[in-house]
């Protein structure tokens, strides 16, 4: 299995003591120990030397005692190094601040925007005259000066399109981890004439994010929620499979039951064309994507996924293979043209299926370079830091994907700016049409 890039640890709340400086130099020397043990290739990302560095410039900051999360909040930046699998866990929080059930996620990334140490409201075309490009001063009376030393631990502030690309989608999740949220937020903001406070729901964003025309019917607003969804255009003679996540476990065998169901009525109405949108999927069971493959008609009989590297138990050895995956094709099978839509957000287990797509060229890919790399460390080995409680999760295996030339993700045949257009709604028959287009333009 692949797991998504981040997730969100929420625990029962411990009271927590003041570290002092030698406890948390402590915990952050056994942090790296333990990395520098576990992990197949830990300086993969940095180089030696701006690895040792970045070490010298985070024990200087531990120089003086701290709470657990302040603790935290300094080492966990050290994820965005990592590899987006190997974290450090959430900070225990209390009730007041843990997320519960039907709440509210905060605004979407493609909303808010971070630069220059601050955020603002994007200058999208979907906002507001009045609120695009303005700098948000609070969210529910909290300072974003505030927001920003509790939510942003992963990204790396030496880049803003790193900032922007990866660490904000995860925005809203960290608003609920630290605050919580209600359906409504009140958000003040800095305009020419003073600050000014605009109070925003769910519906609101929806409607700046999708050019959805009559907002009496949203249409397909929301479907982004669901693991997947199915589309036939017969008119068109085009079908849509909407993967937006490879999740959950206890659904893959519905999910196969019900892809065959899908390309028996694609196969019944004589379609051509048939999409995969991984664009907004950002990984899980990797499964999905394999029994979805075995439905296609030119799969291979056995592909060569990876070459990986893992480290067992903790040592230090390091054991190399290729793992090569052997398909058994499923009726009914699909023969048409197949194609996958990517994006930015497009990471971890979705990958699996875009790369073979590209090595094995049985579909055109279409969109941007994936957010995720063909190179992923996965699986978590667990080490609790000895002083501060908090719990180290480090990867302990490496992929090589086929055909990976370097710290790239995997690049579309053609490129398409996707950007957040689709992100609470889905292609229409006619957008999917231009792709075909496009796709004839290129042959």
């Amino acid at each position: 299995m692949i797991y998504a890039a981040l997730s969100v640890f929420v625990l029962t709340i411990s009271a927590q003591d003041t570290l002092t400086v030698a406890q948390m130099q402590e915990d952050f020397n056994y942090m790296i120990e333990q990395y520098e043990r576990i992990h197949p290739n830990p300086m993969w990302s940095l180089g030696e030397e701006r690895y040792n560095e970045l070490k010298r410039q985070t024990l200087a900051r531990l120089d003086h005692p701290m709470s657990q999360l302040e603790f935290w909040r300094i080492i966990a930046r050290w994820n965005q190094y990592f590899d987006g699998h190997t974290m450090l866990g959430w900070p225990e929080l209390p009730p007041s601040k843990q997320i519960t059930r039907s709440v509210m996620a905060f605004p979407p990334y493609s909303v808010v925007q971070y630069r220059e140490g601050n955020l603002f409201f994007s200058d999208y075309e979907g906002m507001p005259d009045s609120l695009r490009g303005v700098e948000i001063v609070s969210i529910e009376g909290h300072q974003s000066t505030e927001i920003i030393n509790n939510m942003l631990p992963y990204v790396s502030h030496e880049s803003e399109a790193h900032t922007n690309s990866l660490g904000l989608q995860y925005l809203h999740w960290y608003y609920r981890a630290f605050y919580g949220c209600s359906r409504e937020m009140e958000i003040r903001y800095r305009s020419t004439t003073g600050e000014q406070r605009v109070t925003l729901d769910r519906q609101t964003l929806y409607h700046w994010l999708v050019d959805i025309g009559d907002k009496s019917n949203i249409g397909g607003v929301g479907q982004r929620d669901i693991p997947w969804h199915f589309y036939i255009f017969p008119q068109k003679g085009i079908a849509l499979l909407e993967l937006n996540k490879c999740r959950p476990d206890e659904r893959l065998e519905q999910f196969d039951t019900e892809v065959s169901a899908f390309i028996d009525s694609v196969n019944h109405l004589g379609i051509r064309h048939l999409f995969v949108d991984l664009s907004q999927n950002q990984g899980g069971n990797d499964m999905f994507c394999y029994r979805f493959l075995q439905h296609i008609a030119a799969m291979p009989d056995s592909a060569v996924l990876f070459d990986f590297a893992t480290t067992y138990n903790g040592t230090s050895e390091l054991v190399e293979d290729r793992y090569i995956k052997t398909f058994q094709p499923e009726k009914p099978q699909y023969s048409g043209r197949l194609y996958f839509i990517q994006s930015h957000f497009t990471y971890s287990a979705s990958i699996v299926m875009a790369n073979l797509a590209k090595q094995y060229g049985f579909g055109t890919l279409i969109g941007e370079e994936t957010g995720g790399l063909t190179t992923t460390y996965i699986r978590l080995n667990q080490r609790k830091l000895p002083n501060s409680g908090l719990t180290f999760y480090c990867s302990d295996k490496q992929n090589r994907y086929l055909g990976t030339t370097g710290p790239r993700g995997v690049l579309p045949d053609i490129p398409l700016e996707i950007g957040y257009k689709y992100l609470f709604r889905s292609f229409t028959a006619e957008e999917l049409q231009q792709m075909i287009e496009m796709s004839n333009s290129k042959r």
